[in-house]
């Protein structure tokens, strides 16, 4: 039935349906309507697949089976007839050679293809093995004749020299007209058969056959029985022209007969003649042979001709019959019938739920009338009713059937625009409260932005306070005469107010770039720089803190970096300080490894990451406490950490790592940067702090102990700082505090502050400028901290020098400067060690008016006469002792620790009366004074002995009491000096 006729049908009913008796009319699902179909078409499918798999397995089997039992065959045919063909065409070309090497190559070759031949297995296996047998032998012949050839070739030729030579004198002496006719027709005679001779042996060869050979020697043995030279010998006295005819005649005979010309080519022709036989029935033999080959393949009785015959029904049989053709098609066809079925009917379905949906909608339907099944058989007659359909027109007739009034619609409809307008009211508000919530944070942010501001102008002033103070310091070293003493502390406190100054400086500039990357006005100022040159700058500018922290420090750097960068210079400096600040916080007597590693790299980028890893001394159970933060988001937050998160944040840094290694804890992060020049892979060097040049290490050391460390700043600004290392550490052996940078920006910012009285550069800058310090003061020449520009390199111009700074001292050094040339240049800046007794009588005498004497010896007073002009010990003599400056450094305070204890020990046994104890304390204390070179304390380690030797501890009592007391002094005064030069 089609829609039309459901429609009319539908129409005819009345508004109002009078329930009848229901009718049995099973509703079931939509799908249930087309699984037949569906499984029809599922069932054809398999099995047209599984018929194309089974005829593709049978097609595979026959292809498989024509293969091994047709191909094989056939291929072993082709490549038999081929090496056949082969040897043929060699038997032909060695038939038709005529030079011997020739003939050995191809029978070379001949005897390859036989072998080849008798490896088949073939009806004619034998007859193969048989002539590779025969080529084998037949080329130890073709050899021999090869070998005689040349002999006989040889022959052959003087043969032709001397028949030509008897030819020629033949010719002149019958043109002669003296002689009569009868010798003339005798050497016409010669003449005429030795031409015949010389016609038939040029063209002699091993082509030659037996017959024309046989001619050939019929032909001398005439000439020779003949006996022309009997003939001629009895009228040569007639000429001597006749004598020299005779002569050849007789050699040419003696020649022939004695050479045996004749008999060796004979030789050779035969053997020839019989190796070209042999080959000639080997050809006939292989002709026979592939002519069968040839037959057989074309005889219906042979074992290849059905194979051969068999492809045409092979190929005919691998195409698709009639039959398979048909199932094909009506399977196509039946699919496609199944398919259209199914389509129509899910028209049909949907046109029937589409009209049933639109008479509900219409109201034609109740929620009495729906329950019962016959009412839809009247309203349309067809079999699409489906569950779906009825629960669907239930639910519509529910909804048009509901109980709500127009009373209760109308209160809702009241109370949804009161709802409406709320919310009207509640978004105004909503809007206001955003907008002064936004300007709330406004004036927050102008306000946190006006405080930042004060701070970093009043960080700013207080950090060219603290320069200034620096260079007050500086100014006060020079003008103020410092002494140091051996009784107390050092007296050279003003080094000491510099290094805390210098602490101050470090700290206030560090807290203002803080503050500057949290402001909004904070820009990257990037430059061009030498990556390796800035690390070794800040490495040694950190030398000082390595060395009073009895650390050790190791760079490493990928030869895969490039070292020419673009960069914040400045930025990267604190970055890098405070990352080694970080992994070496609260560290004593460590290993530092730091590694640079290139990670990736792309156009004009590379990443680098940085690493480095502390080990040695005491084992090390977990991480520091500042490097907390950076594996826990809770962990309490440090400055110096945080420091260093926004200055890596700011240059784009990121992977940031820390954690416990098997033998320390390592601490790592990746940074990008950009390349300026490409440049080759290079090795860069092994950095290790701290140290220095070991050929002024001694140098160095005597430096220290004659210079104060003076308040005095350098600032040595050089592009390779590595070169550098050298001119740095005599600097600070003269006292000089010294500062590295490889930048002409950094140079610019450290140099223009004022806080350095010395500029040592090798870059071209403006060195003669205003410093910030200067500032809004007028200070006098006079009163004004003295200072010196010094060029490191031809490059730099220091000539633009002003008026306003003629009081500056300019000059001209090098990384390889001598030390007095150093030190005259540096003289305004030096200052040498004073003690503070220099001047006074420091022998002290154990008894003032009398020697002492006890149980007749007598003590005097020798025994404090201590050299008081000179130091407490040796120090030269105490390096030589300890073979290397880094060693004596090293060992130096456990031997002053050492010395303390000893002398603590030898107290107490000298209040107990142990002499055992206070003898072992003696000997130890002289085996120290003896590595320091301390002749005091050996002087007063012998007065020991012999007291200890002569009496008992407690019958020399105020012998001991003096003696401890200058041994207790000695002994200080060895840790005072000591200290001095570390």
């Amino acid at each position: 039935m089609t829609t039309n006729k459901t429609d009319k049908n539908a129409a005819n009913l009345p508004s109002k349906q009078v329930l009848v008796a229901p009718c049995n009319i099973a509703s079931k699902p939509l799908y249930q309507y087309f699984s037949g179909y569906l499984l029809a078409i599922f069932l054809i499918v398999v099995a047209v697949l599984s018929s194309a798999l089974w005829f593709s397995a049978q097609q595979a089997k026959l292809s498989q089976a024509l293969i091994s039992e047709q191909l094989v065959p056939l291929q072993k045919q082709l490549i038999q007839q081929s090496y056949l063909s082969k040897a043929n065409k060699t038997i032909d070309e060695i038939l038709q050679s005529v030079n011997t090497n020739d003939v050995i190559a191809l029978q070379q070759e001949l005897a390859l293809q036989s072998k080849k031949l008798s490896l088949l297995q073939s009806q004619y296996k034998n007859t193969y093995q048989q002539w590779f047998t025969q080529n084998n032998a037949a080329m130890s012949l073709i050899t021999r004749i090869e070998s005689n050839q040349l002999i006989n070739i040889q022959l052959k030729d003087k043969s032709l020299i001397q028949l030509d030579t008897l030819l020629d004198a033949l010719a002149i002496q019958g043109e002669n007209q003296d002689i009569d006719s009868n010798k003339v027709q005798l050497l016409t005679e010669l003449h005429g058969k030795l031409t015949n001779i010389v016609t038939m042996l040029t063209p002699l060869s091993l082509q030659t056959s037996l017959g024309t050979f046989e001619q050939l020697r019929q032909k001398i043995d005439e000439v020779f029985i003949a006996d022309y030279t009997k003939k001629l010998a009895s009228q040569q006295h007639e000429s001597q022209s006749t004598a020299d005819i005779v002569r050849d005649l007789i050699h040419f005979e003696d020649f022939t007969l004695t050479a045996g010309l004749l008999s060796k080519w004979q030789g050779n022709l035969r053997l020839m003649a019989d190796y070209h036989q042999e080959r000639v029935y080997q050809q006939q033999k292989l002709r026979s042979i592939l002519a069968d080959l040839l037959e057989n393949s074309q005889d219906p009785n042979s074992t290849i001709y059905p194979y051969v015959a068999a492809d045409k029904e092979t190929i005919t049989a691998q195409q698709l019959p009639i039959w398979q053709w048909l199932i094909f098609v009506t399977s196509l066809a039946s699919i496609f019938v199944l398919l259209w079925l199914v389509r129509v009917r899910i028209k049909l379905a949907s046109q029937y739920s589409v009209n049933c949906i639109s008479r509900a909608l219409d109201g034609e339907f109740s929620q009495l009338n729906i329950k019962d099944k016959s009412i839809f058989m009247q309203f349309y007659q067809h079999s699409f009713h489906t569950e779906e359909s009825e629960q669907l027109i239930n639910k519509i007739v529910k909804t048009n059937g509901s109980n709500y009034s127009e009373q209760e619609y109308l209160a809702l409809s009241d109370k949804n625009e009161q709802l409406a307008g709320l919310i009207v009211i509640h978004n105004a508000v909503q809007e206001k409260l955003n907008i002064e919530l936004e300007r709330i944070k406004l004036n927050a942010s102008k306000k946190y932005q006006t405080q930042l501001l004060l701070e970093q102008q009043r960080g700013k002033a207080l950090y060219l306070a603290t320069i200034k103070q620096l260079v007050l310091l500086g100014r006060s070293a020079i003008t103020t005469s410092i002494s140091t003493s051996h009784e107390g502390d050092p007296g050279n406190y003003l080094h000491y107010a510099h290094l805390h100054a210098r602490d101050l400086v470090l700290k206030l500039r560090q807290a203002s770039c803080y503050r500057y990357l949290q402001s909004s006005d904070a820009v990257l100022t990037l430059s061009d720089v030498n990556l390796v040159g800035q690390i070794q700058a800040i490495l040694f500018n950190l030398d000082a803190q390595l060395y009073r922290g009895k650390n050790k420090l190791r760079l490493n750097i990928d030869k895969k970096i490039i070292a020419e960068v673009n960069l914040d210079a400045e930025l990267f400096s604190e970055m890098f300080a405070a990352f080694i600040q970080l992994l070496l916080s609260k560290q004593i007597d460590r290993h530092l490894e730091l590694n640079l590693r290139l990670v990736d790299k792309n156009n004009g980028q590379q990443k680098i990451c940085f690493s480095g890893q502390v080990k040695g001394g005491d084992k090390i159970a977990q991480l520091p406490q500042v490097l907390h933060s950076f594996i826990d988001e809770e962990a309490e937050k440090n400055e110096l950490s945080e420091y260093f998160k926004t200055l890596l944040r700011y240059q784009h840094g990121d992977n940031v790592s820390a954690n416990l290694a098997e033998q320390g804890y390592q601490f790592s992060f990746t940074l990008p940067l950009a390349i300026t020049k490409n440049t080759q892979q290079k090795n860069h060097s092994v950095l290790s702090l701290p140290g220095g040049k070991a050929d002024i290490e001694k140098a160095c050391l005597t430096l220290a102990a004659k210079y104060l460390a003076m308040p005095i700043e350098i600032l040595l600004a050089v592009q390779e700082p590595i070169k550098y290392q050298r001119l740095k550490q005599l600097l600070q052996g003269i006292g000089l505090q010294t500062t590295l940078v490889n930048s002409e920006l950094m140079l610019e910012k450290n140099w223009q502050t004022g806080r350095f009285a010395v500029l040592m550069t090798d870059i071209d800058c403006l060195a003669f400028s205003t410093f910030l310090v200067d500032e809004d003061e007028t200070i006098s020449v006079e009163f004004a901290l003295e200072r010196g520009v010094f060029s490191l390199a031809s490059s730099v111009d220091l000539s633009n020098k002003s008026e306003d700074y003629t009081h500056w001292l300019v000059g001209e050094l090098n990384a390889n400067s001598s030390v007095d040339e150093l030190i005259s240049a540096m003289q305004p800046w030096l200052k040498e060690q004073v003690s503070s007794e220099c001047g006074s009588n420091n022998t002290v005498q154990l008894m003032p008016d009398k020697a002492l004497t006890v149980n007749g010896v007598q003590y005097e007073s020798s025994v404090t006469a201590a050299m008081a002009d000179a130091p407490s010990f040796n120090f030269e003599q105490y390096l030589q002792h300890q073979g290397s400056a880094e060693l004596a450094f090293y060992m130096i305070e456990e031997y002053t620790t050492e010395n303390i204890e000893l002398v603590a020990q030898l107290s107490q046994a000298f209040s107990i009366n142990d002499a055992n104890n206070a003898d072992s304390a003696i000997k130890a204390l002289q085996v120290n004074g003896k590595i320091l070179a301390a002749n005091n304390l050996l002087h007063l380690c012998q007065h020991w002995q012999k007291l200890l030797n002569n009496e008992n501890l407690d019958n020399s009592e105020q012998i001991q009491v003096l003696l401890l007391s200058k041994t207790k002094q000695a002994v200080q005064a060895i840790s005072q000096y000591a200290d001095a030069i570390v």
